[in-house]
């Protein structure tokens, strides 16, 4: 990947954020994940969107930027390859502890669609993928076990 399609944060130090160093693929979906408190927003809303938006406001007109206020610079060496910065509210609009940016924007819903049509279950004991059976292919089943196997079917019987 070429320099001019990344960008580049050296020596973040925003809050939790102690020294990091991170490259993020321009032109492309990247999610940022990790336990809490290990200091995603830190990064992405404090360091990364913090920075766009300074840079965009200091783009703007002196006349302009008297009527936005001063931005601080956020405490990181460089950041490289930043593009004007888009991000959506960072608000709290349920009690759920668990919301994310994704259900807050409601991303979620087609994200969690798009991979029950596009994803495959991976057997983590097998390692193949895993097929739905039809009543026939696990009679078929049933008929290959050698004689010598026992076969229990059951069955709940309901009470009327």
């Amino acid at each position: 990947m070429s320099k001019e399609s990344e960008i580049r944060i050296k020596n973040a130090n925003q809050h939790n954020l102690k020294g990091i160093n991170v490259t993020i693929p321009q032109n492309s979906f990247t999610v940022v994940t990790g336990v809490s408190g290990s200091g995603k927003s830190s990064l992405i809303f404090d360091t990364l969107f913090a920075e766009g938006q300074r840079r965009y406001v200091e783009s703007l007109s002196a006349y302009a930027r008297q009527f936005m206020g001063r931005m601080k610079k956020p405490a990181v060496d460089t950041i490289d390859g930043l593009c004007p910065a888009i991000a959506i509210e960072q608000k709290v609009n349920t009690q759920n502890p668990r919301s994310t940016v994704a259900t807050s924007t409601e991303i979620y819903d087609y994200l969690k669609l798009l991979f029950a049509r596009i994803g495959h279950t991976i057997s983590p004991i097998s390692g193949n993928e895993v097929n739905r059976d039809s009543v026939t292919d696990v009679f078929n089943a049933c008929l290959k076990l050698p004689e010598a196997h026992m076969l229990l079917v059951m069955y709940p019987l309901k009470k009327y």
